[in-house]
């Protein structure tokens, strides 16, 4: 029996949004076709009265959609031509208005320019065999894109053949991953085989427990781990192999395969390098690599140096150990066998390292626990004084000092306390042992009817302060220990200082009478002898604001509409005695970075009473012992200042008419201190430590700056910043800045750096440092990036006068790398490969 029915006699209308499906009951399905264009649909229905099986074939060109399958909703198929196999005792209905029982078998068979949709999945393909009920099939002639987490485009798999053995299980034949969309790609992972698994899950919203689901197509929102198995894999730049794995194991929502970045450089100091880092789950064929972790290996070679080698391990999960709470922490190793020589700067060109291996090994690790308790540690080793400053120089300068230590903290409302010990692996570092420490803090707290303010610090430990070895290397010089830093010493420290405020309004003045004590116990002095020291601090803080406000201030040009200016001013009055001097005391808490304290060795060696180069008095005529919470303990003597400021705001609103934001337009903040003891509290000079900082947003895009700092006794410290910021984004940034320093060290420094889109495919970065007072040149960088369909090359040089050295450097990056370093440059963002189709 032949039956034959047109899209019109069967009421197959135009297909409808995804939205508009009727809904289906559940253990059922519907099956919808529509035409591909403008040609109903042409349905042949031929059944077997025997089986009650039922096949239907349309020629011409067809979309199928099938509701109500289980887990995800629906399947979506554009074909031309197209067979379907199912039973039942009656002609199935493809209008979608009879539902079908799900356990019905339903089979597809598609032909010709085939794109076949579930989900977020979309498989482009010749040919195509679809098993519903047990969601089996072929693909011959295969292309699927598919989305990948922290990727903005689509990452693309080709394949001669595709087989899926079961829900989100594949294997694939001859087949190739790329981000590029030629028919040709400049890069590609290409294998023999592949398995890949994808494995599908409801989003689940935080907050009700509930599957989440998309507002306009009304289905789940569906997350994805991808996994993917690969044999005999072979990474092509164009037509070149380039390199070979035999077994390949990556998470594909992970798109790195092996290696995530590679460069080649060349300098005076390193020699040839070749830095290369790899993903470390992948060449050791983990297939499910651990959740919330990323391991990567490097491998780099530097010809004047030797080979390094090192591996760092991230994770960032919700538990550990079964604890719940938030983890976090970093793993960081690298070493290499050395037979070069330090080059540090001017004067320190031609060290020989004390240490044939060298290496730097860093872990940090924090842990949210319940109970409102926080744990972390951390571990900072290093082979030598100066491993750390020659190749890792960015963390030297920036970062936080390499230390060992643990400490478990508790934080409730305005109450906090921490037990913690420390431990010293670096001994050309000065650094404090601590055997163990306690602090509590109780800030902010309200008493006597909250007429009163209450702020309080008590901490009691076993110090041990250990003091940095001299240098071995002769060349390593001038170098000497600071005042506080002369002899180790060691002994238990108990301290409690703590504050009482009596905030008043008068009128439009706000001002706070307070008074602070602290009565603290040392074991050991800089003489060895134990020492109690009482201090106290009173005084008087005020504050005024003050606002006006002008909404007829109107000027097109500098982009004004309405202004208000709106001002505080500040003062505070204290007067602090102190029964102990500070220079008595070891630095038991540092006030300098490891890299600071380094300088300062190099640069100078400082008298036993306070000097202006002696940090500790920058300290306290800042007013650091007047702060309950100071970073550093030791720091408190007598002294008798008042500190006067003032804070500026001017505000107008920009944007679109009917949605204008209110931005500050320009803003000015300033101070001063006097010290009538001159004299003991500031070198000889009444007034000191005179600082502002502007700012004026000229317009979105253009912004002046300008910063000082001023003292006006001999050697005082005078630091002037004048500068402008021109952003065009995605365009480009521009910065030209002047820094005049005088004091102990002048330098006039004229700084310039841009970046520059120049086409679609180039863009240049580069950067410029004269000092003007007479040290000449300090160093330049440049960089041009081509942006190539499927690569990133970067190409570049940079000069560092102070160390004598000229570098070049060359860089090559897939695009489709989720967190690649060209990807970005200087603010210029380079889309990935495909994000906005063929290119």
């Amino acid at each position: 029996m032949l039956c034959a029915a047109t899209a019109a006699a069967q009421g197959l209308a135009p297909p409808p949004g995804p939205a508009d499906a009727p809904p289906t009951p559940a253990g059922t399905r519907r099956i919808r076709v529509f035409p591909r264009g403008d040609v109903p649909v042409q349905v042949q229905w031929f059944p077997d009265p025997n089986s009650a099986q039922w096949i239907a074939v349309i020629d011409s060109g067809v979309n199928l959609i099938v509701d109500g399958l289980p887990q995800f909703g629906s399947i979506d198929v554009v074909t031309d031509r197209l067979v379907i196999w199912t039973a039942g005792l009656q002609e199935p209905d493809l209008t979608g208005n009879r539902a079908q029982d799900a356990q019905v078998p339903l089979e597809i068979y598609m032909e010709g320019n085939i794109v076949f949709r579930q989900g977020e999945r979309v498989i482009y393909a010749d040919r195509m065999y679809y098993d519903v009920i047990n969601e089996i099939g072929t693909v011959l002639g295969a292309e699927m894109l598919t989305p990948v987490r922290s990727y903005e485009g689509l990452l693309r798999l080709r394949a001669e053949v595709i087989r899926q053995a079961g829900h989100g299980r594949y294997f694939a034949q001859n087949a190739f991953i790329t981000s590029s969309r030629m028919g040709r790609p400049g890069y590609r992972i290409q294998a023999g085989d592949i398995y890949f698994e994808d494995l599908e899950f409801p989003s689940i919203d935080p907050f009700s427990g509930q599957p989440l689901v998309d507002a306009l197509t009304r289905e789940p929102v569906v997350e994805h781990r991808r996994l993917a198995t690969a044999r005999n894999t072979l990474l092509f730049l164009g037509e070149v192999p380039v390199f070979y794995w035999p077994v390949l194991a990556t998470d594909a929502t992970e798109p790195t395969f092996y290696i995530r970045n590679a460069r080649l450089k060349s300098d005076r100091v390193f020699g040839t390098q070749i830095l290369t880092t790899w993903n470390t789950y992948e060449l050791l064929g983990v297939r499910h690599p651990i959740e919330g972790t990323e391991w990567d290996t490097s491998l780099d070679y530097l010809s004047d140096r030797g080979f390094g080698h090192g591996t760092t391990f991230l994770y960032h999960r919700d538990f550990l150990g079964g604890i719940p709470g938030r983890t976090a922490g970093l793993f960081d190793y690298w070493g290499i066998e050395d037979h070069g020589v330090d080059n540090l700067g001017e004067g320190r060109r031609a060290l020989a390292p004390n240490k044939d291996y060298r290496f730097r090994l860093f872990w940090q690790h924090r842990q949210e626990l319940p109970g409102d308790f926080r744990f972390s540690a951390e571990v900072g080793w290093l082979s030598d004084r100066n491993f750390l400053e020659q190749y890792f120089e960015r963390e030297w300068d920036e970062l936080k000092d390499q230390t060992t230590a643990l400490e478990l903290q508790q934080t409730r409302d305005n109450t906090a306390w921490s037990i913690m010990a420390d431990a010293r692996l670096n001994e050309f570092f000065t650094q404090t042992e601590w055997l163990p420490r306690a602090d509590h803090f109780w800030l902010g707290q309200s008493i006597f009817r909250d007429a009163f303010t209450w702020y309080e610090h008590s901490s009691v430990g076993y110090a041990r302060l250990r003091t940095a070895a001299a240098p071995t290397d002769p060349a390593d010089a001038p170098w000497a220990l600071m005042p506080w830093e002369l002899a180790s010493r060691e002994g238990e420290r108990l301290v409690t200082r703590q504050e009482v405020d009596y905030p008043l309004q008068l009128g439009p003045v706000k001002v706070v009478p307070y008074a602070l004590g602290e009565l603290a116990h040392w074991g050991e002095d800089m003489a060895g002898d134990d020492l109690q020291r009482a201090y106290y601090q009173a005084g008087l803080r005020a504050s005024m604001p003050m606002w006006r406000v002008n909404p007829m201030a109107e000027n097109r040009l500098l982009n004004v509409h309405g202004l208000a200016h709106k001002v505080v001013f500040d003062a505070e009055l204290a007067f602090a005695e102190s029964n102990r001097d500070l220079t008595l005391l070891p630095l038991y808490d540092p006030l300098d970075d490891d890299s600071i304290e380094a300088l300062r060795r190099h640069l100078t060696s400082l008298p036993p009473v306070l000097s202006p180069f002696d940090p500790r008095s920058y300290a306290l005529r800042t007013g650091m012992a007047g702060w309950v919470t100071a970073p550093s303990t030791e720091v408190a003597d007598d002294l008798l200042a008042m500190r006067l400021g003032m804070r500026h705001r001017w505000q107008t609103k920009r944007g679109m008419p009917g949605n204008r934001r209110i931005i500050d337009w320009i803003t000015l903040d300033a101070g001063t201190t006097w010290f009538p003891e001159e004299n003991r509290d500031n070198f000889g000079t009444g007034v000191g430590l005179v600082d502002y900082d502007f700012r004026w947003h000229v317009g979105d895009r253009l912004t002046l700056v300008s910063d000082g700092l001023f003292d006006f006794f001999d050697d005082g410290q005078r630091v002037l910043n004048v500068g402008g910021f021109l952003s065009r984004p995605p365009r480009g940034s521009l910065y030209v800045g002047m820094r005049l320093l005088d004091g102990p060290i002048s330098s006039s420094i004229l700084s310039m750096s841009y970046t520059y889109w120049m086409s679609p495919k180039w863009i240049s970065s580069f950067g410029t440092s004269i000092d003007l007072g007479g040290e000449g040149n300090i160093g330049q960088r440049f960089t041009v990036t081509r942006i190539g369909e499927s690569l990133l090359i970067s190409a570049g040089f940079n000069v560092d006068a102070a160390r004598n050295n000229v570098g070049v450097n060359l860089a090559i990056e897939p695009r489709f790398l989720p967190k690649n370093r060209l990807g970005r440059v200087g603010g210029a963002r380079i889309p990935v490969a495909g994000a906005y189709g063929l290119e």
